[in-house]
């Protein structure tokens, strides 16, 4: 759930439905400990003038809110700046897999939104709000730390066994916090204060958000462009600020602990519902309850429950059973952070030839767009319905939020289809891709048979044999079933011969190479001192780098102008509308026997980074700087795999030739935009019109039942993306994203006939209900 509508419950409970009558979250207490009813606003004014008792139109505005707006900023922006750069962590630090980066993503999101009950249960029973809030917050500082070590290079703790355990503890403290800070900021007001109230939660919601969207877009930046511990970026630091800033938060709300207005905790609405329903069911199944029983929860224990009680719960009942298929929603929605991000690192985010959105970055589009969204829905486009009689109430936008979110999934499937063909095809089994290149001045032939297969001599069926040419700077590929490889590897023949007067390069040169199947082979030739120089490269696979970052692999067919003949080139990328220096990179090339054959004038290095136009240099000891500027700018575009060649030529070295292996990425990350509006468009729909309904449905002392089981749909909607996603049910992302399309527009269908057969509930408050109506206080917002 996004941090919009997901803690901002309270905020939309003021904002969107009645204003709640003082009574009904502060109760006032006769001598004798009776509740009795609130006095109306004149009673009160008139009561009070007289007992010293300032009147609650002039109460101050309690200032230290403060400490409790500034601790959910933190928090949210805690949260989701954790969050937002989670995705690429597993994928580009613990190397897992898109499936198991999903599943561990989504199992983090379950159990963040199930905490929220034992949350709720500690602060109404148990601690109170004050120590709930506290206490978790320590526990959730914990987890931010320990995934701040675990993420340290040089402490060497065992990564797997730390982001585990600090996203576990991470999950109970926002979950645990998450329904008791909001109703805690409420309990600061006083009766007849209503309007400053409202003010706060308007203010809270905008503490969320102000959080989540500067998070969002901050953390991408500190683990990508940010160096620590010889890294070109710092997950150390994109979780440790997060964890600073939480700290610093939570000792700011334990100074405001003196000015808090703490309100004594209540019984455990949630943990007696709970028991009531499953009192009376087991009262009804063995048939202990009263005979003339007219409804199953008439079977509750009279002398545990009141009629009052069973009489919500009944009215409760029916409201938590149209939850049952909202999960499908959040199924999808929760999917932004995860499916939709790994769906990003694979297109191209340039926005400037020196400034580019990062995969993760993309995520902001949600908070962004709902900020602009819920003043257009609520200022104008739901007066003007209303204006013209056209019917929209809440079910009916729920409906429309649910198909909306399968229509983005059905747009999403599409660009994913558009994304697949820009992918590159993976070599197949029993064959191989070769590529040849020829850095020798001259033009080269090529005569290539295969010897062996599986160290035995070959049958004449087996034999393969190709003949080709290959220029000078120049490349040949050969792939697929031009280059079949049936055994799991072959041994096979080159004989290189020069065309024409080639240097030193005077003879035909054998060269026996050992041939994976399912690899990208190169074949780099060259001219040395003594003939013919070759290096072989093999690349496992032909896949685009996981982060959406480049790789390039520098080879030289020259020794640099220094004493070894080795050293290192050095890539800038420049900030061009600022003039700063930006990225910097250095690819080592020396001439070890462990990088090629002796005296091989060829080297090798392959190096992941981001994406841009490079100024490149090379060692030189005739140069004052020790170092010399090669020619022109080099491009590496996002998303590719290249061999990038120097060519030497008899005025300078300098001319640098690219070879895409893997092509760069052409669709722009840009294109998820619909989908991102189609799907926000449908939250405002589902989620606001949903905690809305449920507010005005639920009788008064079950809010916070009715909250946690909100919450509830989120976490169950999560244990969705993980029974499908780990059930690989179909082959490709896009016919999942066409899945999960066709899965909820079966549940809006399902919603929608609910919907028809629902019955409104009218909670409006009556006088004789006052009573009653004051056994709830501000813990109801939950």
């Amino acid at each position: 759930m996004p941090a919009a509508l997901e803690d901002g419950v309270a905020a939309r409970k003021f904002s969107l439905c009645e204003e709640p009558e003082p009574n009904e979250y502060f109760p006032l207490t006769g001598n004798n400990g009776s509740t009795t009813a609130a006095p109306s606003s004149k009673e009160l004014e008139t009561t009070v003038s007289g007992s010293g008792i300032a009147p609650a139109e002039k109460l101050k505005y309690p200032w230290y809110i403060i400490f409790i707006l500034g601790n959910e900023f933190c928090e949210r922006f805690s949260y989701y700046g954790m969050k937002a750069v989670l995705t690429i962590y597993f994928l580009e630090v613990l190397l897992w897999s898109p499936n198991t980066t999903t599943l561990v993503y989504h199992s983090f999101t379950v159990l963040a939104y199930f905490t929220p009950i034992f949350g709720a249960m500690l602060a109404d029973g148990f601690l109170g709000k004050f120590n709930t809030i506290f206490l978790l917050s320590i526990v959730y500082v914990s987890g931010l730390v320990l995934l701040t070590l675990a993420a340290i290079p040089p402490l060497n703790l065992d990564l797997v066994t730390g982001t585990a355990c600090g996203l576990l503890l991470i999950a109970l403290g926002t979950g645990g916090i998450k329904p008791v800070v909001p109703a805690y900021g409420g309990d600061q007001f006083r009766p007849g204060q209503e309007k400053q109230r409202g003010q706060f939660f308007s203010i809270f919601y905008f503490s969320i958000n102000a959080g989540s969207l500067i998070s969002t877009f901050v953390t991408p930046i500190l683990r990508s462009d940010v160096p620590c511990f010889g890294a070109e970026g710092c997950y150390p630091l994109a979780f440790g600020l997060p964890a600073g800033l939480l700290a610093i938060s939570v000792l700011a709300f334990l100074a405001g602990r003196p000015f808090y207005r703490n309100l004594p905790s209540k019984e455990n609405v949630i943990a007696k519902v709970f028991g009531c329903t499953f009192g009376a069911l087991y009262r009804k199944i063995r048939k202990t309850g009263p005979a003339d029983a007219k409804h199953w929860l008439d079977n509750a224990d009279p002398k545990k429950y009141s009629p009052t009680f069973v009489k919500d719960v009944k009215q409760l009942v029916p409201v938590l059973a149209m939850f049952l298929p909202l999960p499908m929603f959040w199924a999808l929605f929760d999917q932004q952070g995860s499916r939709w991000t790994l769906q990003a690192t694979r297109m191209d985010g340039r926005v400037t030839d020196s400034y580019y959105w990062k995969p993760d970055q993309v995520q902001i589009f949600n908070p962004v767009l709902i900020l602009a969204l819920i003043p257009v829905f609520e200022g104008i486009v739901f007066p003007t319905l209303d204006r013209f009689n056209i019917p929209f109430k809440e079910l009916a936008r729920m409906v429309t939020g649910m198909i909306l979110a399968g229509v983005a999934f059905v747009i999403s499937g599409i660009v994913q289809m558009q994304l697949d063909g820009t992918l590159p095809a993976p070599v197949v089994v029993q064959t191989a891709e070769l590529r040849v290149y020829n850095t020798a001045p001259c033009s080269l032939g090529v005569a290539m048979q295969n010897v062996y297969a599986n160290r035995t001599e070959m049958t004449e069926a087996d034999r393969q044999s190709l003949n080709f040419a290959v220029n000078s700077y120049d490349e040949i590929v050969y792939l697929g079933d031009n280059f079949s490889v049936p055994n799991h590897w072959r041994y096979i023949k080159f004989t290189v011969s020069p065309n024409g007067t080639c240097g030193s390069i005077t003879r035909p040169t054998d060269i026996f190479l050992n041939v994976t199947e399912a690899k990208v082979h190169s074949l780099v030739l060259g001219q040395g001192i003594g003939g013919l120089t070759q290096r072989h490269l093999i690349l496992d696979e032909k896949v685009k780098p996981k982060e959406g970052k480049t790789q390039a692999r520098f080879v030289l067919p020259f020794s640099f102008n220094t004493s070894s003949g080795g050293g290192e080139i050095t890539l800038i990328n420049r900030d061009v509308a600022v003039g700063k220096k930006g990225h910097v990179y250095t690819a080592m090339l020396d001439r070890s026997n462990t990088l090629f054959n002796f005296g091989s004038p060829i080297s090798n290095s392959t190096k992941d980074m981001d994406q841009g136009k490079y100024e490149v240099y090379y060692p030189d000891e005739n140069s004052p700087s020790g170092k010399r500027r090669v020619g022109g700018l080099l491009e590496l575009p996002n998303g590719g795999v290249y061999t990038v060649l120097l060519k030497e030529s008899d005025s300078e070295k300098g001319y640098w030739i690219r070879y895409d292996i893997v092509s760069a990425s052409s669709l722009s990350v840009f294109w998820q935009l619909p989908q991102y509006f189609v799907i926000t468009v449908g939250e405002v729909l589902f989620s606001v019109s949903g905690l809305s309904f449920a507010y005005s449905q639920a009788p008064v002392s079950m809010k916070s039942v009715l909250q946690a089981g909100w919450l509830l749909t989120v976490a169950f909607g999560n244990v969705i993306v993980l029974i499908i996603s780990g059930a690989e049910l179909v082959s490709d992302q896009a016919t999942e994203f066409f899945l999960f399309a066709g899965l909820i527009g079966a549940f809006a269908v399902l919603f929608a006939v609910m919907c028809h057969y629902y019955v409104y509930v009218d909670n409006t408050p009556k006088a004789e209900d006052e009573k009653e109506k004051s056994d709830s206080d501000t813990d109801s917002a939950l």
